[in-house]
C-alpha cells in the first residue's frame, strides 16, 4: 500500500489494524494482518521524482530552448538527497507483494505520486486505488473496502501539467538570465507559464495606479442631529458651478420634510463551506495570515505535531542555537540511516501549552525538557526504536551524540548480550570491542557502534508544570533532529476547492456529536442534531475532497494561531446548519427647498447564523423613527470638493481571489506563485502588494519580446485543453509537441536580442535593489543602506562612505522590513524585525532602562553559564546584560523594559516557572498579573478576587 507521506502510512496502518512498525535504511513502513491478508504500508515523501534535462553533460550552462527531458529521481536535487531511501525502499518491499493499492492523496498531484511509486519503484502499471477526503479511521476503512481504479487520464494530466511548467519555466527563465549575462551580469530571475500572468495583471493594477490624474467632483450633505448626515440624491457633482447653485440656494436652510420612506426586508444565507481559496481569503481578512501561512496552519491542523521546551539547544551546521532562536526555515543537523550526522531542511513549529512537561537527565548530567507525547531515539530489546518520553523509564538507554569515548561507552553495556550472556566485561579493550563489532552485534547494534551515536542511561525523569510557548521543527528528509545532543522525533492540510459537505448524513451526525464535547460550540452542534437541519451548500464542486470542515476535537490545546484557523473552520461548518439572517434597509428622502437628498440605514432584525459565525460584520445604522412629513432640524449644509481615488493594489488575498477568477494556477500552487513574485524582488508585500520597478521590467520586457508568455488567455488555453487530456478527448503527445513548437519559436526571436534585453532588465534590478536596501537618510544627507559585510554580516552603513563612517548594528536574524517611517523620539529610520518596530539608533530614549544607569552598572552580576562577569550593553531591542567573555561565551540577559512605575510596587509573589517577581500589569484586556522578567519568562495568571 503507497501511501504520500510517512504520517500518512502511520495513520493508514494504524486505521486498518494493529501494526507492526519495521524500518529499511531508516525509512519506517509497517506490518498488519486484515481479513487474512499480510498487508505491508509504505510511503513516498511527496514527489520521489523529478523532470531532468536529458544528456545535460552534453550542453553548454544555460542553453535554452531544451525540451529533451525525463523523469528521474528527486535525490538529484540538492536537499532532497533522502528521497533515494524511500525509492530503495519501496523497490524492496514491492518484491515481496502480489497486490498493490495506491493511497495517495485524491488529486492531480496525489494520483501523479502514487503513479511514479507504482511504475518507477514497484515494476507495476496497475493497482486498487483507495479513494479519502479525511484520514478518519471510518473513511480509510471505507476506501480499503471499496477500491477504485487509477485513473489514467488525471495521470496524463499531471504529468503532462509538469512537463509545460518546465517548458516555459526553465526556458524563459534562462532566457532572461542568459539576457543578463550578454552583458556581463548575473541575476537569478525567474518566471513560468502561471507566475508571468500573474505578474502581469500586478503590473497592470501597479501601472493603472501610476498613471491615475485624480478628477474632483462635489459632495452637497444635510448634517442633521445624531451625527446623521444626509448625502444630495445626485450623489458626486462633476460640475463645481452646479454644485454652488445648488449649495447656494439651500446652505441656510434649518429645516427639512421627510418626502418619501421605504423599508426593505432581506433574508440573508450563510456563506457556502470553505474551499482553500475562500478559507485563504477569510484567514487573511479577520487574522492577517498570508495564503501561505494559512495553508500551513491547515497542515499542521491536518497532522499534528509534537513539541519541546523553548531554551533547547538545537544543533545546526553554524552550532548549538535555543530552538525558539531558530529563524522560520533554514538547516539542522540530524541523523541519517547509517546513524550519521547529515545536514537538512526544516520548519519550525510553535504551539501554546499549559501541561506538565518531562524532563529526561542522563547519566552524564545532559538533560531534555519536552512533551510527554515526544518520542525519543532508544535502544529497547536489541532494536532502535523511537519511544514517547512518558512512556520511558529509569535506566532506559537512549541515543545521544558520540563523545570521545563514545565506543567505549556503547560496548561496556550490559545490554550487548547474546544467549543471554555478557559478550564483554569492563576491563576487556578498545582492540577486542572494535574485533567484535562485525561478528557478535545485531544489526542494529552494529549501526549504532559503527555511528556517530553513544548509548546513555536515563537516571532520572521528573514532570515541570509549564505555561507557554513549545517548539517542534519539520526535517522531512529524516524525520529526526539533535535536541541537546539527543536524538528526537520530529513531527510531520487538505487542498480542495469544493464547497460542498460530504453527502452522508450518518458522518455528519457523527461530526456534530464530537463537537459537542467543547462548550463553546455544544448549544449550536445539539439543536442542529435535534432538528435534522440540512446545511448550505456552495456551488463548486471538487470530486477528490468535500469542503474544509471540521472532523474530530483536538486533543490538547491548540497554540493560538492553529486555534483562530480551526475555530473559524468549526463556526463555518455550524452555521450552514443554521436560520438566515434577517436585515432591514431603509431609504428616507428628505426634501430641503425643492431638493432631494437621501438618508440610507440598515439593522438587524434576527441575527441567524451570525450568531455563530459573527465574523462576518455588517453596518448597523439606525435612522431615526420618522414618518411621512415630519420636520426633521438641520444642523448644516455642507460642501465638500473631493477626489476620485486610484484603483486599489491586491492584497495577499485578493490576488488569490483575482488568480482563482482569471482560472490561472491550481488550489494547490497559488499561494506559493505569490510567494516566489515576493521572493524575487517582483513584489513587495506590506499591507498591499506593489510592484517594483524590476517587477514592471520584467513584463514590458517580455511584453516588448515575447508577448505570448505572459498572455493569460494562452494559459487558460492550456488548461482547458488538460481537462480535456484528463477527460482523455485529447493526445498528451500532440499537446506537448504544440506547446513546444509555439515556444521554440518565441525563444528563437529572444535570443536574437538578448543584448538589448539585458541591458533594461540590468537597469531596472539596480534601483530595486536601491529600493528594497535603503531605509532612510543620513545626517550626512546619504541613504542608509542594509550592506552585507565580507563574513556575510549585515549592518546598516552609508552610501556616503567613506566620507562618512557611521554604522548601526543589526541582528543577523529575522526578516528586516523597511517601513519609511522615523522614530518620534529621536528622528531616526523605523524599521521591523519579526513585527516589531525598532529605532536603528542605540542612544534612543525609548531603549532607557526603568532604573538609572549609575543605579544598573553599579550592580554586580555574574555569568551563570561561565562564571564571568556580566556587564551592560546597548542592542537594538534595548540595553541588556552581556557576558565579558564573548564570543567565547554569548549568554544574555534582558533588562527590564521602561514600565508604569505603580506596576513595580504592586508585587503580589514569585514566578513559578523562574523566581522572579510576579508585578500587576495593564493589558489591552486589562489587569493581569505577568512576570518581571517578561519577554524572557512569558509565566503570566488571571487576576483573582482575593488578590
Amino acid at each position: 500500500m503507497i501511501c504520500e507521506k510517512p504520517n500518512v502510512a502511520k495513520k493508514i496502518a494504524n486505521a486498518l489494524g494493529k501494526p507492526k512498525k519495521l524500518s529499511y535504511k531508516g525509512v519506517p513502513y509497517y506490518e498488519l494482518e486484515r481479513g487474512g491478508k499480510k498487508i505491508i504500508v509504505a510511503s513516498a515523501v511527496g514527489h520521489l521524482f523529478t523532470l531532468k534535462e536529458s544528456n545535460k553533460k552534453n550542453k553548454k550552462f544555460g542553453e535554452y530552448p531544451v525540451f529533451d527531458i525525463n523523469w528521474a529521481s528527486a535525490s538529484i536535487i540538492k536537499g532532497k538527497e533522502y528521497v533515494k531511501k524511500y525509492i530503495d525502499t519501496l523497490k524492496k518491499l514491492s518484491s515481496e507483494a502480489h497486490e498493490f493499492y495506491v493511497a495517495t492523496d485524491w488529486d492531480i498531484e496525489g494520483e501523479l505520486i502514487g503513479y511514479h511509486a507504482l511504475y518507477y519503484c514497484c515494476g507495476k502499471k496497475d493497482a486498487k486505488r483507495m479513494r479519502f477526503s479525511s484520514l478518519t479511521k471510518e473513511e480509510i476503512i471505507k476506501a480499503y473496502e471499496n477500491p477504485d481504479k487509477i485513473d489514467y487520464g488525471l495521470i496524463d494530466a499531471g504529468d503532462s501539467r509538469h512537463k509545460l511548467d518546465w517548458y516555459y519555466g526553465i526556458n524563459v527563465s534562462r532566457a532572461l538570465m542568459q539576457s543578463i549575462r550578454a552583458v556581463n551580469r548575473w541575476q537569478t530571475m525567474s518566471t513560468g507559464r502561471v507566475q508571468g500572468p500573474a505578474l502581469s495583471f500586478l503590473v497592470d493594477r501597479e501601472l493603472e495606479i501610476k498613471k491615475f490624474v485624480p478628477k474632483p467632483y462635489w459632495v452637497i450633505g444635510a448634517l442633521l442631529k445624531e451625527n446623521i448626515t444626509a448625502i444630495h440624491e445626485k450623489d458626486k457633482f462633476w460640475d463645481e458651478k452646479e454644485a454652488k447653485e445648488i449649495y447656494n440656494k439651500i446652505k441656510e436652510e434649518k429645516e427639512g420634510i421627510i418626502e418619501k420612506i421605504k423599508k426593505t426586508k432581506k433574508k440573508i444565507k450563510p456563506n457556502p463551506p470553505f474551499d482553500l481559496g475562500t478559507l485563504q481569503r477569510e484567514a487573511h481578512r479577520i487574522f492577517k495570515f498570508s495564503p501561505k501561512k494559512t495553508q500551513e496552519i491547515g497542515q499542521k491542523l491536518y497532522e499534528k505535531g509534537l513539541c519541546l521546551h523553548p531554551d533547547t539547544p538545537i544543533l545546526t551546521p553554524r552550532g548549538a542555537l535555543r530552538i525558539k532562536e531558530l529563524e522560520h526555515e533554514g538547516s539542522v543537523l540530524c541523523l541519517n540511516s547509517d546513524l550519521k550526522i547529515v545536514e537538512s531542511k526544516y520548519k519550525l513549529l510553535k504551539r501554546v501549552i499549559n501541561e506538565n512537561l518531562i524532563k529526561i537527565i542522563l547519566e552524564d548530567g545532559t538533560s531534555l525538557i519536552a512533551t510527554k507525547e515526544h518520542p525519543i531515539l532508544t535502544y529497547s530489546n536489541d532494536k532502535l526504536i523511537f519511544i514517547p518520553c512518558e512512556k520511558l523509564r529509569e535506566g532506559d538507554n537512549i541515543l545521544k551524540i558520540k563523545s570521545e569515548n563514545g565506543l567505549k561507552n556503547t560496548l561496556n553495556r550490559n545490554i550487548l548480550n547474546k544467549n543471554n550472556k555478557n559478550i564483554l566485561n569492563k576491563t576487556q579493550q578498545i582492540d577486542e570491542m572494535e574485533n567484535i563489532k562485525e561478528e557478535e552485534l545485531n544489526h542494529d547494534l552494529k549501526r549504532i557502534v559503527n555511528g556517530q551515536v553513544d548509548l546513555l542511561r536515563i537516571v532520572k525523569m521528573e514532570y515541570i508544570p509549564y505555561n507557554g510557548e513549545v517548539y517542534d521543527l519539520t526535517v522531512e528528509a529524516y524525520h529526526n533532529f539533535i535536541a541537546n545532543n539527543v536524538i528526537v522525533h520530529n513531527c510531520s492540510y487538505p487542498r480542495t476547492s469544493s464547497q460542498k459537505l460530504p453527502e452522508d448524513k450518518e458522518y455528519i451526525k457523527k461530526i456534530l456529536s464530537k463537537i459537542t464535547a467543547i462548550n463553546d460550540y455544544k448549544k449550536y452542534a445539539e439543536v442542529i442534531l435535534k432538528s435534522n437541519r440540512e446545511p448550505i451548500q456552495g456551488k463548486k464542486k471538487d470530486p477528490a475532497h468535500p469542503a474544509i470542515h471540521f472532523v474530530d476535537v483536538p486533543n490538547e490545546p491548540l497554540p493560538d494561531e492553529e486555534k483562530k484557523l480551526y475555530d473559524l473552520i468549526v463556526r463555518r461548518t455550524l452555521s450552514l446548519f443554521w436560520e438566515d439572517a434577517e436585515r432591514e434597509y431603509i431609504i428616507m428622502l428628505l426634501n430641503i427647498k425643492g431638493e432631494i437628498f437621501k438618508l440610507s440605514g440598515s439593522r438587524t432584525v434576527n441575527e441567524g447564523w451570525h450568531e455563530i459565525y459573527y465574523f462576518t460584520k455588517f453596518d448597523e445604522k439606525e435612522l431615526p423613527n420618522l414618518r411621512k412629513n415630519d420636520k426633521v432640524s438641520i444642523e448644516k449644509i455642507t460642501f465638500d470638493r473631493k477626489e476620485t481615488k486610484p484603483p486599489k493594489r491586491y492584497t495577499m488575498s485578493s490576488i488569490i481571489k483575482e488568480l482563482e477568477t482569471r482560472e490561472l494556477g491550481t488550489k494547490a500552487t497559488r499561494a506559493d506563485i505569490v510567494e516566489k513574485l515576493v521572493k524575487r524582488g517582483y513584489v513587495i508585500e506590506d499591507n498591499s502588494l506593489q510592484v517594483t520597478d524590476l517587477g514592471i521590467a520584467v513584463i514590458e520586457t517580455l511584453k516588448k519580446y515575447c508577448p505570448e508568455i505572459i498572455d493569460e488567455k494562452m494559459t487558460r488555453e492550456l488548461e482547458k485543453k488538460l481537462d480535456r487530456l484528463q477527460k482523455g478527448t485529447m493526445k498528451k503527445d500532440n499537446l506537448l509537441k504544440n506547446a513546444e513548437k509555439k515556444l521554440r519559436a518565441i525563444l528563437e526571436e529572444v535570443k536574437k536580442k538578448e543584448k538589448d534585453i539585458g541591458r533594461e532588465l540590468v537597469e531596472k534590478i539596480d534601483t530595486t535593489n536601491k529600493t528594497l536596501k535603503t531605509i532612510g537618510k543620513c545626517k550626512c544627507g546619504g541613504d542608509l543602506k542594509i550592506i552585507k559585510s565580507k563574513g556575510n554580516k549585515r549592518f546598516i552603513g552609508c552610501s556616503n562612505y567613506p566620507e562618512c563612517s557611521i554604522t548601526y548594528p543589526l541582528p543577523q536574524r529575522g526578516r528586516i522590513k523597511i517601513l519609511n517611517e522615523i522614530c518620534e523620539v529621536c528622528g531616526s529610520p523605523l524599521i521591523a524585525i519579526n513585527k516589531q518596530r525598532l529605532c536603528i539608533n542605540l542612544e534612543c530614549p525609548s531603549k532607557a532602562s526603568e532604573q538609572p544607569k549609575e543605579e544598573i552598572e553599579k550592580s554586580e552580576r555574574t555569568c551563570p553559564k561561565c562564571g564571568g562577569n556580566l556587564s551592560l550593553k546597548k542592542g537594538i531591542y534595548g540595553m541588556f546584560y552581556g557576558c565579558e567573555n564573548y564570543p567565547k561565551c554569548k549568554y544574555t540577559e534582558n533588562l527590564n523594559k521602561k514600565t508604569n512605575s505603580q506596576d513595580s510596587k504592586k508585587i503580589v509573589g514569585k514566578c513559578p516557572k523562574c523566581e522572579g517577581d510576579l508585578i500587576v500589569r495593564s493589558g489591552r484586556f486589562g489587569e493581569f498579573i505577568g512576570c518581571s522578567n517578561y519577554p524572557k519568562c512569558r509565566y503570566t495568571e488571571k487576576i483573582k478576587s482575593n488578590k
